[in-house]
């Protein structure tokens, strides 16, 4: 699927599930509405993050790692999975076991059915016509930010990142990292150095 592609699944999705409001306070009602069990799971293995695995009755279930403590890489790690529910990603086996390096907040995976999962669940968490709205709000009434179409964080613009950051992490309910990527992807923000 195309990036494009992947958007207009998740606008769909708003349209049938989210009126208004901030998606990731919608992840447990649409796993119910869809008939998807959630389960917080315990592993040992370090790499585990998530999965979507159905059961002999072709129950849907979504588990992630209990272990997870960020809850906005849970949030993401969740939308990631009904990614692949959503996108209707063939599974090979009964389920998609997913470790850390395939769902990624801030970088690009080789493997294409992953790569789509992470794309819808930044979609979903920061929809782009609410988070391009809401960063055009805060970058205008900014006196420090020397352009109001993108933000170059830099020493002078440091301090209006993290009052964007604080508040778009709250407001969607997302990582820093995922936060980043999205705006990076978006256009919104450059960064010269590395916060």
């Amino acid at each position: 699927m195309t990036n494009n592609e992947i958007e207009f699944a998740v606008l769909d999705i708003f349209s049938k599930y989210i009126p208004r409001g901030n998606s990731h306070k919608q992840l447990f009602k649409i796993m119910q509405n869809e008939g998807i069990k959630f389960r917080e799971v315990a592993s040992t293995n370090a790499k585990f993050v998530g999965a979507i695995t159905f059961g002999e009755d072709n129950q849907p279930y979504i588990m992630v790692n209990q272990g997870i403590d960020n809850i906005g890489r849970r949030n993401f790690t969740i939308a990631h999975e009904l990614g692949h529910y959503f996108l209707n990603h063939k599974l090979h086996s009964s389920s998609f076991f997913c470790q850390d390096n395939q769902i990624s907040e801030e970088s690009e995976v080789t493997n294409k059915i992953e790569h789509e999962a992470n794309y819808f669940a930044s979609c979903f968490l920061m929809p782009r016509q609410k988070i391009i709205s809401a960063f055009y709000a805060i970058i205008r009434r900014s006196n420090k930010a020397t352009t109001r179409n993108f933000l170059l964080v830099n020493n002078k613009t440091f301090g209006v990142w993290c009052g964007i950051r604080d508040s778009f992490m709250e407001r969607y309910g997302v990582s820093q990292a995922a936060l980043r990527y999205r705006l990076i992807g978006l256009q919104l923000v450059k960064f010269e150095f590395n916060t």
